[in-house]
């Protein structure tokens, strides 16, 4: 486990617990403490399940909802396009994550 997982585990733990202290200290109810514990871990299990999405990986489901999966030739041809938008719009980092991560061929200057 490295070192990033370690303390996002041990942060999300403590985000976990601290409706159950903060209860128990400040003497709230059950109807407080039990729903503010639920809403915490669900956001956990949601960083857990889902993590953060990159633009790329926005791109990736767009492109698989139009039905062009990896296998599919045209993928890093309309991947190149949407990068080609991105960078018109002036985000020409993101522009390259997204050439980078489907190898899309950069453009001829």
């Amino acid at each position: 486990m490295s070192k990033e997982n370690r303390t996002l585990y041990v942060g999300l733990a403590l985000a976990a617990l601290l409706p159950l202290v903060l209860g128990l200290v400040l003497g709230w109810s059950a109807w407080i403490t039990v729903p503010l514990f639920a809403a915490v871990i669900t956001g956990v299990y949601q960083k857990l399940m889902h993590g953060t999405r990159t633009p790329s990986d926005h791109v990736g489901v767009v492109l698989d909802k139009i039905g062009l999966y990896p296998d599919n030739p045209v993928r890093a041809l309309t991947a190149h396009r949407f990068a080609k938008l991105i960078e018109a719009a002036g985000n020409p980092r993101v522009a390259e994550e997204v050439r980078q991560k489907f190898d899309a061929p950069y453009p001829l200057r």
